[in-house]
C-alpha cells in the first residue's frame, strides 16, 4: 500500500500502480519510483499525486518527496521521489562557516540545528580540520563530511533519527558461489592492485633482522603476483609481522556487479532478510576461497515482496555508482577489507586511528599510542587489553552503547516514589502490603532510565481463604496497559525462596525515562490479599 499527501494536506490511498521500485545506497540514493495509472477508482489520489507531494510506505513509515513525473498521455504517469530527509537537505542551506579542528559532534551539531531531524553517534570518529566549511546546501555539506570521517548513516523516518556508523549493516556467515551459473549483470572487475604474494622485513631486539613472507590462497589460480614489502623495524617478532604482511595483501579481486537475490539462493546463499550495507561471503569456487562481499545497493518493491530485489554487491574499496542524488552528493569512499565486528564500529575506528598513532610491537605486546599525548594509549598483550584515557567504547549486541569515552553509560538504578505512591485501597499491615479491594490499586511507581532489555521485580503473595491475589506491573502512559502480572490462591505465608518475579521487555534500550505502577488487588471483594516487595531491578 502507498499514501498520497497533497501539498493542501490531504492524504489519500493510492490504487492501480505498478512497477513499483525502491533504490537504497550505502550514503547514496535513497528514491521512490513507480507508475501510476489514471483510473476512476484513483481519481482524488491521482490529482494529489503531483509537485512535492509526499508518497508514504505504511508498512516502514518512510516518506519520499515527488520530484520528478514523466506523463504518456491520459493513461498515467511515471513518479520519481527523493526520500523526504535528502530532500530537506538538499533544501537548506547552510550559510555560516566552520573553521578549525572539529570533532564529529560539533559536525552535526552544525548540519542538524532547525532541521527537524535528531542524530545519534554510534561510532567512533577521530576530529578533522575544516576551512571554510559552510555556505552550500546541507547536503553537499553532510557528504564533505561523511567522506572526511568516514562515516555512514541510516535513516529512521517514523523518529526522525539519522544514525552515525563507521559502518552501517551487518557482517553475515552467509556465503554463494561466485561462477559461471550466476547470472549477473553490469559487472566490472578491477585487478590492477591486485597482489598474492607480500614480505615483510623486521628487526629483533638483538638488532638482526628477520623476514617473513605470506601467501594467497589464490596464488594457486593467479600465480605470484608480489606487492610492494613492509619494511618496519618496530616488528620484533615473526608472528605479528606476518599478521601485518596479511592484513596488508591485496589478495581480493575487486568486483562490482548487479544480481536478483533469487538467483544468489540459488547458488547458495541462505534465505535472510538482507539489507543494504550487510557483508556476506563469495566463494571463489576454483580456489576454494571466500571473501568478504557487501551489498551496497538494494532495489526491491516495498509493496510486493514476491519481487525478487535486485543486489548491487562489491569488493571495490570506492562504492562507485552510476548515479547521484546530485552532482553534489557523491558516494562516500569506503576501504571495506578491513576487520570489523557485527556493527562495524569499533575495531574499524581504532584501525583508523591507529594509522595516524604511533604503533609498535615489543615483547610485552602492541602498543597505539596517541602522538599528542603519550598517556593516552591501547596496549594489548598476553596480559590482555590495557586502555587508557578514554580510546574505549563498548557495544551491546543490539547496539546500545555502555561504554563511551572510557565512561559507563550502563545503570541499573530503579527509584520509587517518596513518600510510596500508595492508593487508599492499600493498607500497610506489618511486613505486607494488604488489600481487600476487587480492582487493581497502587503500591508504588517506580521511574528508571532505559538502559537494559528487562524491568523485573521479585515479591511475595498470599490471600485470605476463598481468595485469589493478584499484582501487576502497570504502564505509566495514558493506556495504563498490564506490562506483567502473577497471581496465587496460598492462603498463608509463603516460605523463603517461595517467590514469584515479574518480566517485562523493554524492548532495543534507548537511554529514555520510563516509569511504571505496581499495584495489587484481590480478584474476589471483600477478601485480604497480601504482598511484599523483595527486589526491583533492571537486567539484559
Amino acid at each position: 500500500m502507498l499514501l498520497v499527501t497533497g501539498i493542501n494536506g490531504q492524504t489519500e490511498m493510492l490504487c492501480d500502480f505498478k512497477e513499483v521500485r525502491r533504490k537504497r545506497r550505502v550514503n547514496g540514493e535513497h528514491s521512490l519510483n513507480f507508475y501510476q495509472l489514471n483510473t476512476p477508482e484513483v481519481a482524488d489520489a491521482y490529482k494529489l499525486l503531483d509537485k512535492r507531494s509526499v508518497v508514504t510506505i505504511p508498512e516502514t513509515g518512510d516518506e519520499y518527496i515527488v520530484l520528478g513525473i514523466s506523463k504518456v498521455g491520459h493513461y498515467g504517469k511515471r513518479i520519481n521521489a527523493m526520500h523526504v530527509f535528502l530532500d530537506g537537505f538538499i533544501s537548506q542551506h547552510k550559510y555560516e562557516l566552520l573553521n578549525g579542528t572539529i570533532n564529529f559532534k560539533q559536525f552535526c551539531d552544525f548540519l542538524f540545528v532547525g532541521s527537524g531531524w535528531t542524530y545519534i553517534i554510534n561510532g567512533a570518529f577521530a576530529p578533522h580540520r575544516f576551512e571554510n566549511f559552510g555556505r552550500d546546501s546541507k547536503l553537499a555539506l553532510l557528504q564533505k563530511g561523511l567522506e572526511r570521517y568516514k562515516a555512514e548513516f541510516s535513516i529512521d523516518n517514523k523518529n526522525k533519527i539519522i544514525t552515525f556508523k563507521n559502518e552501517i549493516g551487518k557482517t553475515t556467515e552467509s556465503q554463494f558461489r561466485y561462477g559461471h551459473n550466476l547470472q549477473t549483470f553490469n559487472e566490472e572487475t578491477d585487478m590492477s592492485n591486485f597482489c598474492t604474494v607480500i614480505r615483510g622485513f623486521g628487526k629483533r631486539d638483538d638488532e638482526t633482522e628477520f623476514s617473513v613472507e605470506y601467501k594467497s590462497p589464490l596464488v594457486s589460480v593467479y600465480g605470484e603476483i608480489h606487492q610492494k614489502s613492509i619494511d618496519d623495524d618496530r616488528y620484533k617478532y615473526e608472528s605479528s609481522l606476518l599478521e601485518a604482511c596479511k592484513n596488508n595483501l591485496n589478495d581480493t579481486p575487486l568486483t562490482k556487479f548487479n544480481v536478483s537475490v533469487s538467483d544468489l539462493y540459488e547458488n547458495g546463499l541462505k534465505m535472510h532478510p538482507y539489507d543494504y550495507g550487510d557483508y556476506v561471503y563469495m566463494l571463489y569456487e576454483e580456489a576454494d576461497v571466500a571473501v568478504q562481499i557487501r551489498i551496497v545497493e538494494v532495489i526491491d518493491d516495498p509493496v510486493n515482496n514476491s519481487i525478487s530485489p535486485i543486489f548491487e554487491l562489491s569488493t571495490f574499496k570506492t562504492l562507485r555508482t552510476a548515479s547521484a542524488i546530485q552532482a553534489q552528493f557523491q558516494q562516500t569512499q569506503r576501504d571495506i577489507q578491513q576487520l570489523m565486528d557485527d556493527e562495524g564500529n569499533l575495531s574499524l575506528a581504532l584501525k583508523r586511528l591507529y594509522m595516524t598513532t604511533e604503533t609498535f610491537a615489543d615483547n610485552t605486546g602492541v602498543w597505539y599510542i596517541d602522538p599528542n599525548d603519550k598517556n593516552r594509549y591501547v596496549h594489548i598483550g598476553a596480559g590482555g587489553l590495557d586502555v587508557h584515557r578514554g580510546l574505549i567504547r563498548v557495544e551491546r549486541e543490539d547496539g546500545f552503547a555502555t561504554i563511551i569515552g572510557g565512561k559507563i553509560q550502563y545503570g541499573f538504578d530503579i527509584a520509587g516514589h517518596y513518600p510510596p505512591y500508595r492508593g487508599i485501597n492499600v493498607v500497610e499491615d506489618g511486613w505486607w502490603l494488604t488489600s481487600t479491594h476487587d480492582v487493581l490499586d497502587s503500591c508504588q511507581f517506580y521511574t528508571f532510565e532505559h538502559k537494559t532489555r528487562y524491568v523485573k521485580l521479585k515479591a511475595q503473595i498470599f490471600t485470605e481463604s476463598g481468595g485469589e491475589v493478584e499484582i501487576a506491573m502497570v504502564s505509566s502512559d495514558s493506556g495504563q496497559q498490564i506490562m506483567s502480572k502473577a497471581s496465587s490462591t496460598q492462603t498463608s505465608a509463603p516460605s523463603q525462596n517461595d517467590d514469584v518475579d515479574l518480566v517485562y521487555d523493554l524492548g532495543v534500550p534507548n537511554g529514555e525515562l520510563k516509569s511504571f505502577y505496581l499495584r495489587m488487588r484481590n480478584k474476589v471483594a471483600g477478601k485480604k490479599a497480601y504482598a511484599r516487595i523483595f527486589r526491583v531491578w533492571l537486567e539484559g
